[in-house]
């Protein structure tokens, strides 16, 4: 047996959630229980929404670009090499507990990666930041948080779609206020890059952080259960594989869709792809016979994809017993070799410098505070009212029933109130957000 073993049997063990309690499902059902929860997340409405969620460039009416939705499947297939190359590293070194293959490893983390936007506003980060400044705003933040303790003001102040996808998969879908979707405890901690508050968060270089204080007590049970606590609670070496598929995905992909947009040419891609032209081996008269730039990209998509899921079973490798202790600080793609990581600094570059600065881009984002502060000017004020008993104007009632299920539960105080405020808007599509608030403003057509 090696010597990783019996940590990896903890890591590993299919624990779930119910009403009655907590329980360890049986690995040998049919469906294992990693499968089970693939489909659970996949079969959900939450999931289905993500496909009119922006991912990078907001409505856009080209059916080629992606939006969350197909990001996250393609993330998924990442995520699912790399999971089972890290499942046969831990079978060289004796490490793999019985019962498990390499394949269960692939599951975990496919499923994490299916669920790791799931909590992300309409509009992408623009929506992140939009929610955020108007709670920071002095005299939003002044009226309506007096009365909640300063971490939970935090919550609200550093919205984030990590968190929020935190509180939905354990909290909101299917069985709410009663274990959400209720996944395996491994899929759960895959999915977590920054284990920690958002109260611990504001201190730290990152500022990134997992869960609310609402979900805290989910959170420890979890993290403890699998055994991610020697001091300080670390990350599930699995996160590392789904962070990693989300990178390598997003900046790959923000130049396949900035290219179909014509914001960047393909001459720019290759370019960037410069410190891994050896590597690749590109067949330049294969791509020169292809009858577009797009399947010329989509093909050095692929050779792209298996040279960095390769570099980074080689990273993880190097640095396995540093990640099984909870050491490993930051991205494992700091780690690659040095042809992947002049390859990431160049496409990081060019996003800044060219995609992210795109003028329709810009304009739309632009747009989403507006709409922001349409929807919480409304419901958070609606909010505020019902739990200090004063009066609701006939817009704030009507909007409070507009928020069906997600609506304020008498048993919920004032801070649970705004979290069903934060779960409604930032369940909205990117269409169902716009139609709200243009309804809200009197201009809807």
């Amino acid at each position: 047996m090696g010597l990783y073993a019996e940590q990896w049997r903890k890591l590993l063990a299919p624990y779930r959630r119910a009403g009655s309690g907590t329980f360890c499902c049986d690995l040998a059902d049919e469906r294992n229980p990693f499968l089970q929860d693939y489909d659970r997340i996949i079969f959900s409405s939450s999931f289905r929404r993500m496909a009119k969620k922006t991912q990078v460039h907001p409505l856009s009416r080209n059916d080629h670009i992606h939006n969350r939705l197909t990001h996250s499947l393609e993330v998924g297939c990442v995520g699912r090499s790399l999971g089972i190359l890290v499942g046969r590293l831990a079978a060289g070194r004796g490490d793999l507990p019985e019962g498990f293959s390499p394949l269960h490893f692939g599951q975990i983390v496919q499923a994490a990666c299916l669920a790791h936007d799931i909590g992300n506003p309409p509009f992408g980060h623009a929506g992140e930041s939009a929610i955020q400044d108007w709670f920071k705003d002095e005299q939003n933040g002044g009226t309506y948080l007096r009365e909640l303790k300063e971490y939970e003001k935090t919550d609200f102040k550093t919205f984030d779609g990590n968190a929020q996808g935190f509180r939905l998969i354990n909290r909101i879908e299917n069985n709410k206020d009663r274990g959400g979707f209720r996944l395996t405890f491994p899929v759960i901690a895959a999915l977590v890059k920054y284990p920690n508050s958002s109260f611990e968060a504001v201190g730290s270089d990152s500022k990134k952080f997992n869960y609310y204080a609402a979900e805290k007590k989910f959170f420890y049970e979890i993290f403890e259960t699998l055994g991610l606590c020697s001091g300080r609670f670390h990350r599930h070496p699995l996160s590392y594989m789904l962070e990693a598929a989300d990178d390598v995905c997003y900046r790959i992909i923000d130049m396949e869709d900035a290219r179909e947009l014509r914001i960047i040419s393909y001459e720019d891609i290759l370019d960037v792809l410069e410190p891994l032209k050896a590597a690749l081996k590109i067949n330049e008269e294969k791509q020169r016979d292809m009858d577009s730039d797009r399947r010329r990209v989509g093909f050095l998509r692929a050779q792209l994809i298996s040279h960095i899921v390769a570099s980074l079973g080689k990273a993880f490798d190097d640095n396995y017993a540093t990640i099984l202790e909870g050491r490993l600080e930051g991205s494992l793609l700091r780690h690659v070799e040095s042809d992947v990581t002049a390859y990431l600094e160049r496409a990081r570059k060019i996003f800044n410098e060219k995609i992210l600065n795109d003028s329709q881009k810009i304009s739309l984002e632009v747009g989403a505070y507006n709409l922001y502060r349409r929807l919480l000017d409304v419901f958070i004020p609606a909010c505020f009212k019902v739990k200090m008993n004063r009066l609701l104007t006939y817009q704030e009632e009507r909007a409070l029933h507009l928020m069906g299920v997600n609506a304020p539960t008498p048993e919920d105080d004032l801070y649970q109130s705004y979290l069903r405020v934060l779960d409604f808007v930032s369940g909205m599509t990117d269409d169902y957000a716009t139609f709200i608030s243009r309804q809200f403003s009197g201009t809807a057509g």
